[in-house]
């Protein structure tokens, strides 16, 4: 089993964003840590494109989310990869902003 890096603290992600090209983070909760969220745009297939949850010290506390760092504008949504409901969680990214949200129970 891979080993999870501890928590990550403020400035330690870097996004690739501006023009036509935005971020997502997604919260979720604790005890999805380590799980991989997957993600497609609406109406495409689920490719296996994902990251993992990961606990991250913020200003106001301790949060888990996984952070999509570079996508293009449009209108995806996301789900516990592996799991066969879904999607969790849709949202639209615009250019040069972060989207956020959270899955049910985050």
């Amino acid at each position: 089993m891979e080993q999870l890096p501890g928590p990550s603290g403020p400035g330690t992600v870097v996004l690739d964003i501006g023009g036509d090209v935005g971020a997502a983070v997604i919260y979720t909760p604790a005890p999805l840590a380590g799980d991989e969220i997957e993600i497609r745009a609406l109406s495409e297939p689920w490719d296996g494109t994902h990251v993992a949850v990961r606990a991250r010290n913020l200003p106001s506390g301790l949060v888990h989310a996984a952070v999509f760092e570079s996508l293009a504008s449009g209108a995806y949504e996301v789900r516990v990869r592996g799991e066969e409901i879904g999607p969790r969680f849709r949202f639209e990214v615009a250019g040069g902003r972060v989207t956020s949200g959270r899955l049910a129970g985050a």
